[in-house]
């Protein structure tokens, strides 16, 4: 894999292939991609009315859940527990549920849920409603036995992103620091041709940077792996020092399996490490890297950001597992073959040109290199992009329908300045220095100054651009993907009745173009009539495709819901009925108005249902 002479940028390319077709091989049929266990469906059906009570409370998540680390509860009108408090599964640990006491009376029954994803590690929680025999008011606020959520706290979601940006920096790191001196480096020195004396002593400061690198990146990965641990103990235990939880969830849980998993396989990495280093002078001396400890060392580095894949949103798939993980591995290693590179030859360079004074002969043949390997990774980080583009979000235009679509379009957006510097390196800086190289170093090396100092700030600029990427797929492995409809089962229940007589929740709210009105009737806890008027107010109105309305509790995190509207009065009057408000207390309305060629509109409406 390592022999750079005849063919280092193919075997590249070959491994990389072969890769993908392993992935192939498990199928690239499109389903529907999610992340964290999200609401599907459930029996009762949310906001139903049901002529007699059921046996137990059913509920289909996206993904299966950690029943040692979840619970649900079903709460009559006076927030009392209805259920037997036998929180299981009938082999399925996606489909979990609850058996009800028997007997109960007529009314609306609150269903309130908190689960632990078996796949992910995420949490998620959520509630609905359902009614037996006629609807009637649900759980009052504040009630002693709601305590869904309440018993402790929780990891915030900023700590978890910046983990795992760290880590996925570390792993780039580290697969730079394998790939650059056996894929780039021999380019540059063929083409510096240095003597003996001066190959010895780039040999030796090159060899430190890259032990120096591998083992700060080791390190760093090492410390990250160990707060995924705390970090997800206390998610799971909500508690932060509870060292019974981060045991129960090393020993017990899908998420400890691979840690485990990832912990030895960076162990075998600092002992790879060790063994290689010893070599690792005489290695960029010869050239040939054809050496077990270093190729070893490299399947380390590659196999790594599997134990990420592994845990993440495409694990969470519920067909076609296989073929998403190797598509998003891919991702990652492509990835951080690119990132880390550029952080050594950001490194590397420097300490190279100052053992010798044939600059311009070095840079002339490491950028082209360089971008060879860029290249091919590049290639696959946008193809494999694509695909997991396509299967999350299934569109170009379901970017902009969600906090995961827009930071997904954010990244994009990124890649284009990325790949602006990294294209003025190769077509700009490159021909220069090997007009210098033509013309002779000594009659220009004012200029090869000028221009190697413009070559290294482009490779600053596209490291640092690098770095906010990988912030953003951080966030990204922290943020839900959308599922078809909602989080909770869209709900196209609205009938064409009567329009709503205002009430005292009645709210106007700009937002972009539109005039949104909000008015909720009766604003009492249980079944709602929704009434949504939109005004444009520029005069040139648009069709609408979807009005939506997402509701959040606010006096405790139970998650979000949502509810598509129906036209009553196209394009301005839109209702649903609904019983997703079954909670006294404040609730947080986003109204989504989708148009034609246009962005989503948005408003947010606070709103105070009395019991």
């Amino acid at each position: 894999m390592f022999a750079m002479r005849g063919g280092g940028i193919m075997r590249l390319v070959g491994f990389i292939f072969a890769i993908a077709v392993v992935g192939v091989a498990f199928g690239a049929r499109s389903s529907s991609a999610y992340a964290h266990a999200q609401y599907i469906r459930s029996t009762p059906e949310q906001n139903s009315v049901v002529a007699q009570a059921p046996f137990e409370v059913l509920v289909w998540f996206t993904e299966a859940v950690e029943l040692q680390f979840s619970e649900m509860q079903v709460l009559d009108s006076k927030g009392t527990r209805v259920d037997n408090n036998d929180f299981h599964h009938h082999g399925d640990a996606s489909n979990p549920g609850i058996t009800i006491q028997p007997n109960l009376p007529e009314g609306t029954y609150t269903v309130a849920w908190r689960v632990l994803s078996a796949v992910d590690g995420h949490r998620t929680a959520g509630t609905f409603a359902f009614s037996v025999g006629q609807a009637g008011p649900p759980a009052a606020p504040g009630s002693p036995t709601l305590t869904i959520d309440s018993g402790g706290s929780s990891p915030p979601g900023w700590l978890a992103a910046v983990n795992r940006w760290v880590g996925f920096a570390g792993m780039a790191a580290f697969l730079g620091a394998v790939v650059f001196p056996a894929l780039v480096l021999p380019a540059g020195l063929r083409s510096l041709k240095p003597d003996e004396e001066t190959k010895q002593r780039i040999a030796k400061k090159v060899a430190r940077i890259v032990r120096i690198t591998i083992l700060s990146s080791l390190a760093l990965v090492s410390v990250t792996t160990l707060l995924a641990l705390w970090l997800q103990g206390w998610s799971a235990g909500s508690d932060p020092v509870s060292l019974s939880s981060i045991k129960d969830v090393w020993t017990d849980t899908r998420f400890g399996q691979v840690w485990t998993l990832r912990v030895s396989v960076l162990v075998g990495g600092f002992l790879l490490g060790a063994l290689a280093f010893g070599r690792l002078k005489d290695l960029i001396v010869k050239g040939d890297w054809r050496e077990s400890s270093w190729i070893s060392l490299a399947v380390c580095a590659i196999a790594l950001p599997l134990t990420t894949s592994l845990i993440s949103h495409a694990a969470a798939e519920r067909s076609q597992t296989e073929f998403r993980v190797i598509v998003d591995w891919m991702h990652l290693v492509t990835g951080g073959i690119w990132i880390g590179g550029l952080l050594q030859l950001a490194l590397i360079t420097p300490a190279v040109l100052s053992v010798t004074d044939r600059r311009a002969g070095f840079l002339a043949g490491v950028i082209p290199r360089f971008s060879q390997v860029a290249i091919v990774a590049v290639g696959l980080v946008v193809t494999t992009g694509a695909i997991q583009w396509w299967h999350r979000l299934h569109g170009i235009t379901a970017a902009f329908d969600s906090n995961y679509g827009y930071m997904l379009a954010v990244k994009v957006v990124l890649l284009a300045p990325l790949l602006l510097l990294a294209a003025f390196n190769l077509l700009v800086v490159r021909p220069r220095f090997l007009s210098f190289v033509v013309r002779g170093a000594k009659a220009a090396s004012a200029r090869i100054l000028s221009w190697e100092r413009r070559f290294r700030w482009a490779v600053a600029g596209e490291l640092a651009v690098a770095l906010v990427i990988l912030g953003v797929t951080a966030l990204l492995t922290e943020t839900s993907t959308p599922l078809t409809g909602s989080a909770a089962g869209n709900n196209s229940s609205a009938t064409a009745s009567t329009v709503p007589t205002p009430s005292g929740l009645a709210q106007s709210v700009k937002a972009d173009d539109l005039d949104i009105s909000l008015d909720v009737y009766p604003g009492k806890a249980g079944a709602n009539e929704i009434g949504i008027f939109l005004n444009d107010s520029n005069g040139d109105e648009r069709a609408v495709q979807n009005v939506f309305v997402r509701y959040k509790y606010l006096d405790q995190p139970l998650g979000e819901n949502q509810d598509t509207a129906e036209a009553f009065h196209p394009p301005t009057h839109y209702i649903l009925d609904t019983s997703q408000l079954s909670l006294a207390g404040s609730w947080q309305l986003e109204v989504i108005v989708r148009r034609e060629g246009l962005l989503d509109a948005r408003a947010d409406f606070t709103v105070q249902v009395s019991a």
